[in-house]
């Protein structure tokens, strides 16, 4: 095995993020020509309060497995390293069972709440899903804890296909028995393909465990018994799940809330659940998609940050810290810049097909709306890198209030702007840059306070910011005089030539100083080679 570097641990998750999201994408486009904005409204009412049980249940284990381990590791404590991910396993199991039998007992109920009954048999599918997720994500926990980035990169990549060839299929085989048991059909995909990456993870974890040697040393720590090693988990676990509920918690709301204001507001049922299928089926796929660049990175970051934070090297969690944040910054502008200047042709290109304006003008609503939430962007980058950051100097608590006092404005601004019929949907993405905006600043400020990190501002914003607007004037400009042309080809040639400019813009105002390129050098980037141990 091979200890991979944070750099070629965060490229890795987001190659392989980006191939699962790509494929994900792929599976939107004809699962939403097949049930329709209603049918993805549908689709989306079942997997918020299924992704908020995933979160109670293993986020938080998911990321304590993965720094409990990569302590053991600087421990030389293998016995510890198999305790930890032994336990973690009981641990999601038990809780998973329950709360997959909990999920159907409480199906129709969950689906009258939010307003649409037809909700009811998505429940019933995904259920088993928490099981299997749940176990995928403690497995996934342990390999990141090594450093080993490869079976998550794997199982996301295969989990995507089987999900596109299953989701589809079943879709089409129930559509002839209506829309709720086609979305019914799309949703059972989802399940059959979290159980075909447990069997995958599962088969890597024990090929991992026959090739690994295991050799006598001396350990730096004590050995833990299961009681304690559960009692690590959940203290490490019990913080991080605050924070990584809240999330899940905003679009938990949403599915009840949203629908049934814009119903109040004057817009029939149907009318709502297409703008909530718009909202949740199209825009936030797409946003998600240059976001993940940025969660990779953030994933990686919690082992590499928490080993440099326990040998209480503070010089070198400051500097990584500040080459992290600027990193994500370079990461998420041209993200930003293509889906805002190009909203109206990624909606053209890929869902036009899919969108109509029988019941509301599906298509302008959708690229609107992908325009304002362009700028979510950045801050949900800055959001996930603060809160690594945070969790990797023993400060998980603090991105759990910052998202918690951000929701509260977030709440309110759903009823103030949702139910202005001029607003309607938009609404939502209004809260949501507010949301967003809030639990940055607050992590920002407490970053600063804990780490002491002091800002190279010109390098890390005004370098940034500025070859980022000169590239998006290049774009917009290349778009407006190649618009005659095929949309692929000026948006290719437009986004392409924005972003090597970009690129050199920022080799040219030197954003990267000596220290941080030295970071970028082959052994920094390739890794080193761990010991058999």
């Amino acid at each position: 095995m091979k200890r991979q570097s944070v750099l070629i641990g965060a490229l890795l998750l987001a190659a392989g993020g980006l191939i699962a999201k790509f494929v994900g994408a792929l599976y939107k486009i004809p699962l939403t020509n097949i049930l329709g904005t209603n049918g993805m409204g549908l689709y989306y009412l079942v997997f918020p309060f299924y992704s908020l049980l995933l979160v109670l249940i293993s986020s938080g284990v998911s990321l304590a497995v993965s720094r409990l381990v990569s302590l053991e590791r600087i421990n030389k404590n293998k016995r510890n390293e198999i305790i930890i991910f032994k336990t973690s396993l009981l641990y999601v199991f038990c809780l998973s069972l329950v709360f997959a039998f909990s999920l159907v007992f409480l199906s129709g109920n969950l689906a009258t709440l939010q307003g649409n009954v037809n909700a009811k048999l998505g429940y019933v599918a995904i259920a088993p899903s928490i099981i299997f997720a749940s176990l995928i994500a403690a497995i996934r926990g342990y390999f990141q804890g090594q450093e080993n980035m490869v079976p998550t990169l794997v199982n996301n990549i295969l989990e995507q296909i089987v999900k596109l060839v299953a989701g589809l299929i079943l879709a089409n085989l129930f559509l002839k028995k209506g829309i709720m048991f086609a979305v019914f059909g799309a949703i059972l995909g989802v399940t059959i393909s979290e159980f075909f990456a447990l069997i995958l993870i599962v088969a890597n974890y024990l090929i991992y465990k026959h090739k690994f040697i295991y050799k006598i040393e001396t350990p730096k720590s004590p050995n833990l018994t299961y009681g304690q090693a559960l009692k690590k988990i959940v203290c490490y676990a019990y913080p991080v799940t605050l924070s990584a509920i809240i999330v899940p918690i905003t679009s938990f709301l949403d599915s009840f809330l949203i629908i049934n204001i814009l119903t109040n507001a004057g817009f029939s049922s149907l009318q709502a659940t297409n703008l909530y299928g718009i909202s949740n089926g199209i825009v936030n796929t797409l946003i998600n998609l240059p976001v993940l660049l940025c969660a990779s990175l953030a994933t990686a970051i919690v082992p590499n940050l928490s080993g440099l934070y326990a040998k209480n090297n503070f010089n070198e969690v400051r500097f990584k810290t500040s080459f992290f944040i600027k990193i994500t910054w370079i990461i998420a502008l041209p993200c930003f810049l293509v889906f805002l200047i190009f909203s109206v042709d990624i909606i053209n290109i890929l869902y036009s097909k899919g969108l109509s304006d029988l019941v509301i003008d599906e298509f302008t609503f959708s690229y609107k709306l992908l325009m304002i939430s362009s700028v979510s962007i950045l801050y949900y980058a800055f959001l996930q890198t603060f809160t690594s950051i945070l969790q990797s100097v023993n400060k998980p608590i603090v991105p759990f209030v910052s998202m918690f006092v951000a929701l509260l404005f977030r709440t309110a601004g759903i009823f103030v702007f949702v139910c202005i019929p001029s607003i309607n949907i938009f609404g939502v993405a209004i809260s949501n840059l507010i949301f967003l905006s809030v639990a940055t600043i607050i992590n920002l400020i407490y970053i600063k306070k804990y780490v002491a990190l002091k800002f190279d501002f010109v390098k890390i914003l005004i370098s940034p910011t500025a070859s980022a607007l000169i590239s998006g004037v290049v774009m917009y400009f290349l778009r407006m005089s190649l618009i005659n042309l095929n949309v692929w080809v000026y948006l290719i040639i437009s986004a392409g030539v924005g972003l090597i400019c970009y690129l050199t813009l920022i080799f040219v105002f030197k954003t990267f100083n000596s220290n941080e390129m030295k970071v970028f050098n082959k052994k920094n980037i390739i890794g080193n080679k761990t010991k058999q141990v």
